[in-house]
């Protein structure tokens, strides 16, 4: 695979992506910590066996089971509850965020109030017909996950991850990135060369493990890129996407036997070699050159870019982009811009890719972060599909 450009461009490229794998490995390290240290206790509960009521102490939201043991929501799994239980979530986040803090605790009973109205008038089934046990997914004093009784808990982040590194060490990648939230983790890792995608623009190529143990997230092994002058990422192209849905959990199953979690894992952990393998070798890597290039000359509208992140970019965020448009080349190093036979500034696929890219970098919510990377992916992957049926 050809590398070409000027030699001073791509020298500091190399050089910027050998420090981004230092600090890439700080950051695998403390997400192996993460994982690791992420005890599940899951629980077989019936609707009649949990309740909703306000702690006066903390002044939270908390669910109890039998009467005893409560413990408190995190905002994933209410999502969850309230996803079961037909309430709009755009209705619990303005009870959840009053505008006056001597509103909170009024707000907060009326929102439990509303959750055992809706659970108690409603009859939930399983598959067979019998009343219906959800699983509840508990990390020390809080639920994470609210899940039905199928969910696959075979496909945990612990083990898998670890089979995604070695795939990666394998194949000569090195951890670029890793990000972490109470419900879902990723972990990027790059090729140690830069290519040129076209002329002075550089790109790291590498894979990305994603999962949930939550169900915030299906276990996706995915192509990334990283941008060399902005040191910004982009997820696309899955190989692997397995839905976290599987035969319906018992009590017994709760605890998992060890044959049945190395047969699991084992099945999966090949299939993630062979993923991490066929996306990093060198033909996929020249498919993906050639669909940032013509990512770079595709123009797209700006209403039409507006529409597509309508609920994925703050107000703040839409107007910045808007700006970037209109004049990029004053805010960030982003790629160039296109231009209409009349002259006038006109975005392409990898000028949004790259712009959504740099938001999702400064994002503090590592769940928002995750999901602003997918959908500049997303912009890149339109140029692929249009590659592949070329």
């Amino acid at each position: 695979m050809q590398q070409v450009g000027l030699f001073d461009t791509y020298e500091k490229s190399q050089s910027d992506l050998m420090k981004r794998f230092a600090a890439g490995k700080l950051q695998e390290d403390a997400l192996v910590t993460v994982v690791a240290n992420t005890l599940i206790v899951d629980k077989l509960v019936p609707v009649e066996r949990m309740t909703f009521f306000v702690s006066g102490v903390t002044e939270s939201l908390r669910i109890r089971y039998d009467g005893s043991k409560d413990v408190s929501i995190h905002r994933h799994a209410l999502g969850q509850l309230c996803q079961k239980a037909t309430m709009p979530m755009n209705f619990t986040s303005s009870l959840l965020t009053p505008p006056r803090a001597e509103e909170k605790l009024p707000r907060l009973h009326l929102l439990a109030n509303n959750l055992r109205e809706l659970f108690s008038m409603q009859e939930f089934k399983d598959r067979s017909g019998a009343p219906a046990r959800f699983l509840h997914r508990v990390v020390g004093d809080e639920l994470r996950g609210f899940l039905s009784s199928r969910f696959n808990r075979h496909l945990a982040s612990q083990p898998l991850l670890k089979a995604f590194r070695d795939a990666c060490t394998e194949m000569g990648a090195r951890p670029i990135e890793a990000t972490s939230s109470p419900v879902r983790s990723s972990l990027k890792c790059l090729l140690p060369n830069v290519f040129e995608a076209f002329p002075g623009e550089h790109v790291g190529i590498g894979v990305e493990f994603a999962n949930s143990d939550f169900g915030a997230g299906k276990l996706s092994i995915c192509q990334t890129i990283w941008r060399a002058k902005t040191a910004t990422s982009a997820v696309l192209d899955e190989t692997i996407s397995r839905v976290h849905l599987g035969s319906v959990i018992t009590d017994s199953d709760l605890e998992i036997s060890e044959e049945t979690m190395h047969k699991e894992v084992t099945a999966q952990s090949s299939a993630i070699r062979d993923a991490v393998q066929a996306q990093l070798s060198e033909k996929t890597v020249e498919r993906v050159l050639f669909a940032l290039r013509h990512a770079h000359e595709e123009k797209i509208p700006w209403t039409k870019v507006r529409s597509r992140l309508q609920g994925v970019l703050t107000k703040s965020e839409m107007v910045w982009l808007q700006t970037a448009v209109d004049k990029g080349d004053d805010i960030i190093d982003l790629p160039p811009i296109s231009y209409t036979p009349e002259n006038e500034r006109v975005p392409n696929l990898y000028f949004i890719s790259s712009a959504l890219g740099h938001i999702a970098s400064k994002s503090e919510d590592a769940d928002k972060k995750m999901l602003l990377q997918s959908e500049a992916g997303k912009f890149l992957a339109d140029a692929m599909a249009k590659e592949s049926t070329a």
